[in-house]
């Protein structure tokens, strides 16, 4: 016989070799250089024929699976890298032409390619992959030689398990983010540099009566708080433009507890039946590196709030007009002694007008040539212990008011010839019964005492 027959060599995945003492064939080319090719690729893949065993199986998915390729070349065995017992991968569905089965096996994993023709690609979690399990995309397309007959198939896998797990991280550290955006008991919403609602939690749908599935991906958040569209303090820092928010709300200030943080207060008309007071904090939300992307905005509903010091406001309004309507000279100090009231009565006894006197400690000039306290300075300090040091012989306890004591004395330095004054000095406590301050009511008694004093000296002639 002239020749020898040529021999096939499977080992390692190397493919047909030329025959024996002669130049290789046209076949024989075009397989190396095939197996070139796959062997050079960095991405894992296999070829497999129309028996279903493998071909080729090249060094980076040698590494990926670590089976040899001298394992798997010429047998059916690719599924050993990829699953725990024998099943198709999806090379093989696309090389039976059975592609129709592929839901069965990679159901919500997979799509047609927009590529190429007769491929198919899916991604999936292989647990039985390395020790952790590994995430692939994975491509699978049907290889056919120049006459358009089907010789195999070819699937190509990519290792995507870190960018899955960052992807994963990422979904559940929003998804804890938005439970506690929607857990909180706080008006909330977030917008993205598009301006567009990512969160729009439970306690602002009630706030504004808008649900989030309205608001959720629209920039129609400016609706819950305003008849007419208009920036809200979260737009105005997603534009970066914090410089213009003077514009929009008066009375705004910057955090002094977070940088790039800005706080107001305002009444919004179009909120509610009658309007609402909102307490407003707007914040950017910056990444890692701190590049902008987005905005958070929390509301506090302060009408309550507001209310009451409106009425306190009102009350105070009230009792100043009521002291300064009082014929009888008074006035009031806080628990710093300093005054806060003194009515027109008393400015025309004393000769000392209210400016002079309200926000200091000196109401003490008004009677006295050295500063000394007066007996609403007492009670304020709680010391009626001193009070008989003061006035001694000259006081005595209310009859008719608690933590209340009058007394009558002679003021030699109030006036040109000095006064005679009857006074009485309460304390004033708030609605939980803290002391707050004092008020000190004083009334001259001069020409009564002068009046008394001529009925005495006439009654001693007499004698």
């Amino acid at each position: 016989m002239k020749g020898k027959a040529a021999k096939k060599q499977t080992s390692g995945g190397k493919g047909p070799v030329k025959k024996e003492g002669g130049a290789p064939s046209a076949s024989t080319v075009s397989s190396l250089l095939l197996h070139s090719i796959i062997q050079g690729f960095s991405i894992p893949a296999f070829v497999i024929g129309t028996d279903h065993k493998v071909l080729f199986w090249n060094s980076a998915l040698e590494k990926l699976s670590n089976i040899p390729a001298g394992e798997i070349v010429g047998t059916n065995q690719q599924w050993r890298a990829f699953y725990a017992e024998e099943r198709p991968c999806m090379a093989d569905l696309i090389l039976n032409g059975i592609t129709e089965r592929i839901p069965k096996w990679y159901a919500g994993k997979y799509r047609k390619s927009d590529l190429l023709e007769e491929a198919y690609e899916a991604t999936d979690f292989f647990p039985d992959l390395g020790e952790d399990g590994r995430w692939l995309r994975f491509t699978a397309a049907a290889v056919r030689d120049d006459g358009g007959r089907l010789v195999g198939a070819l699937e190509t896998l990519e290792d995507i398990t870190e960018q899955k797990v960052a992807e994963i991280n990422q979904r559940e550290i929003e998804q804890r983010l938005f439970y506690v955006i929607e857990g909180s008991p706080i008006p909330t919403f977030v917008v993205g540099l598009d301006h567009k609602v990512i969160y729009w939690n439970r306690a602002l749908e009630r706030l504004s009566k808008i649900p989030a599935i309205e608001m959720i991906g629209t920039n129609g958040h400016w609706r819950a708080f305003y008849a007419q569209e208009r920036p809200c303090m979260a737009d105005l820092l997603v534009n970066e433009t914090p410089e213009i928010i003077q514009e929009w709300y008066r009375g705004v200030a910057k955090s002094k507890l977070l940088d790039e943080t800005y706080e107001a207060e305002g009444f919004f008309p179009d909120l509610g039946e009658s309007g609402r007071w909102l307490r407003f904090i707007a914040v950017p939300i910056r990444s890692s590196q701190r590049v902008l992307m987005g905005a958070i905005e929390t509301l506090e509903d302060i009408t309550e709030r507001k209310r009451i010091e409106q009425v306190v406001i009102e009350n105070e309004q009230r009792l100043r007009s009521v002291i300064q309507g009082f014929s009888i000279p008074a006035f009031v100090i806080g628990k710093d002694h300093k005054v806060l009231y003194w009515n027109r009565a008393l400015e025309q006894l004393s000769k000392i007008p209210a400016s002079e006197v309200v926000g200091t400690n000196r109401h003490w000039r008004a009677f006295y040539a050295q500063e000394r306290p007066c007996m609403a300075d007492l009670l304020v300090d709680s010391a009626l212990a001193k009070v008989p040091k003061w006035y001694s012989g000259k006081y005595r306890k209310s009859d008719l008011i608690e933590e209340s004591y009058e007394a009558t004395d002679f003021f030699p330095a109030l006036g040109k010839s000095g006064r005679w004054l009857r006074f009485t000095a309460a304390a004033i406590r708030d609605s939980h019964g803290e002391l707050v301050g004092a008020v000190e009511t004083l009334e001259d008694i001069t020409e009564q005492k002068t009046a008394e004093d001529s009925l005495k000296k006439a009654a001693r002639v007499k004698k």
